[in-house]
């Protein structure tokens, strides 16, 4: 069985930690961070942001679910591909790669742009401008090959 997303130690059946205690309310923009570290010692890091709370964050444990079960990710025509973060963190799954994965912060939407761009190079998120991927190609991929 696939290792859960948040907690490659785990099963997949996801739960997010939340060390800041971040409110996780619907509607509120939040950021987040996702982060792996391969067997090399190489950090990639994504910083992202959604308005749907704990909700969106568990769309990463579904999402590679699918990726293990070789599935697109969306059955919408153009919507089937994988961003480089859902590589990282399958791949974090099937090596036992450390993974930290947790809310950031609210912003508002006036100062989003500003705030991400600035945790984004903070954090030095390399996954960010990586390139889509067809569910495919996963075996043949390394998470170098779509920085």
């Amino acid at each position: 069985m696939p290792q859960d997303p948040i907690n490659p130690t785990e099963p997949a059946a996801a739960s997010w930690t939340n060390p800041r205690n971040i409110p996780l309310a619907q509607g509120k923009i939040l950021l987040y961070l996702m982060r792996v570290i391969d067997d090399a010692g190489t950090e990639y890091s994504y910083l992202g942001q959604t308005k749907q709370g704990a909700k969106g964050l568990q769309e990463y444990a579904k999402d590679v679910k699918k990726i293990f079960a070789a599935k697109p990710r969306k059955a919408i025509v153009g919507k089937g591909k994988y961003r480089a973060v859902h590589l990282a963190l399958a791949k974090a799954c099937e090596h036992g790669w450390p993974v930290e994965f947790y809310p950031l912060e609210n912003v508002g939407i006036a100062l989003l742009e500003k705030i991400e761009q600035k945790r984004m190079a903070e954090l030095r998120c390399n996954l960010n401008a990586g390139r889509n991927w067809e569910v495919a190609d996963y075996n043949r991929l390394s998470i170098a090959d779509l920085l």
